[in-house]
């Protein structure tokens, strides 16, 4: 058995998504291990279905859509805030790490003018998250510019999100993706900052984007998590959450197929060590949402890698019969697998409960495999397409 340097690279909240082939402004995206969310409230002009996408089937949220959930629209009716509140716009460290600057680079110069032209922007004791009717790069990557805007107290930073963006219900460009703002490469959103976003479309819905009437919008945050900057290291659930937080634990199960050949906790290694990851990592998965992720374990047998994967149900809803397309590779577009068909059988892996983590083995192409080992958390891409099941 193998254990890579890194443990836990999460992944996809079903719809998922693939944000970060911008060649010179990165955002990371994707996945994380627990929910927790700042109180938030709604403005959203409709409410989008629960779904992984066109072809997938409904899965009934856990989530309680209160009226007091998060807005991604300029308020109108703030009152003034003093200069102590003032917002100012912060680069990610990406692009600090690349030499640009307000002073040096015309879009973040666009960018602080916007804010500085929209100084109530957000909400009080919230984080909102505004599209700011901008695009950045070329098809196939072109992105819409967001701002994520800090009206807390609270310094934050691996910031995860499940987000949903569009004209309508019926033309949505994020359905429910999920996205990774890391502290690394995006940095810290302080109180009271602005930070810019910049989250890719599929070419498909291009023509979408920059047709866009930002006095139009259908925008939903599901999940919204991340860790306190000036605390420990451990996600921070506010006290009053427009997220219902599931706090029953994670249970590994055995796919039925090699249980039914008598294989245990006990007697088994591999599923031994699973289940020392499970039990690691407790906050593992999004509540409320089924979760993709690779478990930094892999196998070498007759020539070939194995890799490791668990799926999460952190769901009300006991799922059979699960099938979706992965796709996983790395920023620069190179990829392991490419819209790869998985399917999880019931006979062969039983159901996947509410609150269990199903490990599934990927055997790695042989020519992908040295593309496979360089993937890290800093340069994953990863989407899930076409996500259905049966109850």
């Amino acid at each position: 058995m193998k254990k890579l340097g890194f443990l836990l690279i999460f992944v996809v909240v079903l719809a998922g998504c693939d944000v970060g082939k911008l060649a010179d402004k990165l955002t990371e995206e994707i996945m994380s291990s627990s929910a927790s969310s700042v109180s938030t409230e709604n403005k959203t002009s409709n409410q989008s279905t629960a779904s992984s996408g066109e072809d997938s089937a409904e899965i009934e949220s856990a989530i309680e859509k209160s009226e007091e959930s998060l807005s991604n629209q300029i308020s109108s009716d703030l009152t003034e805030k003093d200069s102590s509140n003032e917002l100012i716009l912060v680069p990610q460290n990406d692009e600090i790490d690349k030499g640009l600057t307000i002073e040096t680079d015309g879009t973040l110069a666009m960018l602080e003018d916007y804010v500085k032209e929209n100084p109530n922007m957000g909400y009080e004791n919230d984080v909102t998250i505004i599209y700011t009717g901008e695009t950045y790069g070329e098809s196939p990557n072109l992105a819409g510019i967001f701002f994520i805007i800090n009206r807390t107290d609270s310094a934050m930073k691996d910031i995860r999100f499940t987000y949903t963006f569009g004209k309508s219900d019926s033309e949505l460009i994020f359905d429910k993706q999920s996205f990774t703002l890391t502290g690394d490469s995006f940095g810290t959103l302080d109180p009271n900052t602005v930070m810019p976003m910049y989250l890719v479309v599929d070419p498909s819905k291009e023509a979408l984007l920059e047709g866009m009437n930002t006095s139009q919008l259908v925008e939903e945050i599901h999940v919204f998590d991340y860790t306190d900057a000036g605390k420990s290291d451990q996600p921070t659930q506010p006290e009053e959450s427009a997220i219902e937080t599931i706090e029953e634990e994670l249970t590994l199960v055995i796919p039925k197929e090699n249980a039914d050949n008598g294989q245990t906790l006990d007697n088994n290694p591999l599923m031994a060590e699973f289940q020392q990851l499970v039990t690691e990592h407790p906050d593992m998965g999004f509540n409320n949402d089924v979760t993709v992720m690779y478990s930094g374990l892999y196998d070498k047998a007759d020539g070939d890698t194995l890799a490791y994967f668990f799926v999460i149900n952190k769901t009300d809803t006991e799922m059979k019969n699960i099938r979706y397309q992965l796709s996983y590779g790395n920023k620069d577009g190179e990829m392991v697998w490419d819209k790869e068909a998985v399917i999880l059988r019931e006979d062969i892996f039983g159901p996947l409960k509410s609150n269990t983590v199903l490990p599934l083995t990927m055997t790695v192409p042989k020519e992908k495999v040295d593309l496979f080992f360089s993937i890290t958390n800093e340069n994953l891409s990863i989407k899930l397409d076409k996500f259905t099941f049966e109850e």
